[in-house]
């Protein structure tokens, strides 16, 4: 794949080093047996510590800084909110979520495999090995967006399959919206939900 991060491209550049001298750090570790359980789990994180940014910066440089179709995408679910409840619903409850960062980066990444699975290890890279990762992904799936996920030798994988909107899952944004809604009560956002429909 070409690179379409200059930025992140330098970036991988200047960590690479660091991450050569970790990695030969642990083996070295590694060869030496009478090394202590300690020093090995040591060398073990900082190794894992490096791979884990030198690899985010590698990834990340195959990818353009920001995502259009994920804009795009978006603002469809926002007209699709609008136009299907904007007249029951006070507008405070219909903005789109899962709208950060990272929450591109792993679009971009299924969008660029779209219909082909991507190792959900793959996409921690993206963020830098954060657990939270997969439920990332799973909010993802929450805007209605078709993310099929399968497992395969093992590992977790998630298929963007196409980039149509589930419009059943829309309506489960806007009552979830509602019933984190702070300063009105629970029989209020009750009424709201009943009004979905």
């Amino acid at each position: 794949m070409p690179i379409e991060n200059e930025q992140q491209f330098e970036a991988w550049k200047r960590l690479k080093p660091g991450t050569s001298y970790a990695v030969k750090a642990l083996g070295s570790v590694l060869e030496d047996a009478e090394e202590s359980p300690d020093a090995l789990l040591d060398a073990y994180l900082f190794a894992k510590r490096s791979l884990a940014q030198s690899m985010q910066a590698l990834l990340l440089a195959q990818f353009p800084e920001s995502c259009p179709e994920f804009n795009q995408v978006r603002a469809r679910i926002q007209d699709e909110m609008t136009t299907s409840y904007a007249d029951r619903i006070p507008s405070q409850h219909l903005k789109v979520p899962y709208g950060s960062r990272t929450h591109e980066l792993l679009f971009t990444i299924l969008f660029q495999s779209l219909g082909r699975p991507v190792d959900g290890a793959r996409l921690r890279i993206a963020t830098s090995d954060n657990v939270e990762t997969e439920r990332r992904t799973r909010e993802l799936r929450e805007l209605g967006l078709d993310i099929v996920a399968s497992e395969a030798d093992g590992s977790q994988h998630y298929t963007l399959a196409s980039l149509e909107l589930d419009r059943a899952r829309i309506r489960e944004l806007v009552a979830k919206a509602i019933r984190k809604a702070k300063g009105i009560t629970g029989a209020e956002k009750a009424t709201l939900i009943t009004q979905l429909s």
